[in-house]
């Protein structure tokens, strides 16, 4: 399985947005960076994966995260075109990192990237990027995957080479038996009835229908966000991106305080969320001690690497099912380590030996890929290991059927969970928790020069 607990973590803080933001939307430009408009459908804009690369170097930028991801794929693309692609490791906090050295004209040919809205713009902007539209392995997708990640303004300027993290509940199957749950919910009201029913039959060594991380912080928005996927599919994200909706109005105040009463007048999680961690919170879910957790890949991780990645484990005891508000919609929330972009660096040569390796990737190379991930496969034509836990599988399935999550969608990302974790902690009332993110949110977009801040 993908390793390390990336997904959710991985981001930028909220200074650090607004810098970069300031960075990438002012007047430090890439003075290699190419500024025509690519005609993506022209004949050869999409080499051959064959096609004979000798005597080309090219340079791909990796977080410390995902150094070890392409290692394989790099050496065989390598050795099948005589290409003389190397991958450079950018320190960490990555993102900060590599936007400050693309600014002063250091890009490199390929990079790992979150494919999101809100880390594009600035990119897209300055004319960093090349466009990947017509890829020829789009029409490869899965259902959901080809519009879940890497697109702006209506083009394909990211690559998704694995399933982006997907928001739901990750839940305990014996404790669900246990407790008499027979049947999935169906909606946020069911999930409540569920998680009442629990908490009036709680088996032996389960402490808490639900459990969250207000120590760990950054689990607190999912909760939060689930209950946004009508919402986002009925352009939420695009009215608060223009300042026609904020986060103090009724629909995402509306899911704060819903998270927050089912902390405080619900009592449905664990007593000590306010220092709980992500790792106490792993814990408490593989061993039975809470139902269900608001979770997301890199907890699923978490989880898995406790229970020795044995797959006959964790499907015995781990389980997943989508939820929203009004049904069973999934919210998506790609990381750096599902996308990769090809940048423009002014040699024509280098810039379509970058979308060939985007093209061997998804193609000659993606099953060995994926099994070397032992992941679940994005596309067609290629085959899930059957090493990969169910749990994995569905909540992946369930893209079909998803929405994207604030990171997806919103043009800025604010520290939304630092506030709600506070909130939890009792240092922010919901209101002060929403007006803060809201404030944050306006410096971020105004520091790119949205319209409407």
């Amino acid at each position: 399985m993908i390793s390390g607990k990336w997904v959710g973590k991985g981001r930028v803080a909220c200074a650090a947005l607004i810098a970069c933001a300031t960075l990438l939307a002012g007047g430090c430009s890439n003075p290699t960076a190419t500024q025509s408009n690519e005609d993506t459908s022209a004949a050869g804009y999409w080499p051959d994966q064959s096609t004979d690369l000798s005597g080309v170097n090219l340079t791909m930028w990796v977080s410390p995260n995902s150094k070890n991801l392409f290692e394989d794929v790099v050496a065989s693309f390598n050795k099948k075109t005589g290409a003389n692609l190397k991958i450079s490791v950018v320190a960490d906090v990555y993102v900060n990192n590599a936007q400050t050295k693309i600014a002063t004209g250091d890009v490199p040919d390929l990079g790992v990237w979150q494919p999101t809205s809100s880390m594009l713009s600035g990119l897209v902007a300055q004319g960093k990027v090349q466009k990947l539209d017509n890829a020829p392995f789009i029409k490869n997708y899965k259902e959901g995957y080809a519009d879940a990640a890497g697109m702006y303004k209506g083009a394909r300027y990211s690559l998704l080479f694995t399933a982006p993290s997907v928001l739901g509940v990750y839940y305990n199957k014996e404790v669900f038996e246990k407790a008499g749950i027979k049947e999935m919910p169906q909606n946020w009201d069911e999930l409540l009835e569920t998680a009442q029913t629990i908490k009036n039959n709680l088996p032996e060594g389960t402490n808490s229908p639900f459990y969250d991380m207000g120590g760990a912080q950054w689990g607190t928005q999912w909760a939060v966000q689930v209950q946004l996927a009508e919402a986002a599919r009925d352009g939420l994200w695009d009215r608060v991106n223009t300042g026609k909706e904020k986060f103090t109005d009724s629909t995402i105040m509306g899911a704060i305080t819903e998270y927050q009463s089912m902390i405080n007048d619900l009592h449905l999680f664990n007593e000590d969320i306010g220092s709980a961690t992500d790792v106490t919170e792993e814990q408490a879910l593989l061993n039975g001690e809470t139902a269900m957790i608001f979770g997301n890949l890199s907890l699923f991780l978490g989880v898995s690497a406790m229970a020795n990645n044995d797959k006959a484990t964790l499907d015995k005891k781990i389980g997943f099912f989508p939820i929203s508000k009004e049904g069973t919609i999934a919210t998506v929330v790609p990381e750096e380590t599902n996308g990769l972009v090809a940048f423009k660096t002014g040699d024509s040569k280098r810039e379509a030996a970058s979308r060939q390796f985007l093209t061997y990737l998804m193609g000659d190379a993606y099953q060995d890929f994926i099994n070397s991930q032992n992941t679940t496969s994005i596309l067609t034509t290629a085959q899930t290991p059957d090493t990969v836990p169910q749990a994995l599988i569905d909540a992946n399935d369930s893209i079909k059927n998803s929405v994207g999550s604030m990171q997806s969608l919103a043009i800025a990302n604010p520290d939304f969970y630092v506030n709600l974790a506070s909130m939890v902690n009792g240092t922010m009332t919901a209101q002060q928790a929403a007006q803060t993110t809201q404030d944050q949110f306006d410096e971020i977009a105004k520091a790119q020069g949205a319209e409407g801040f």
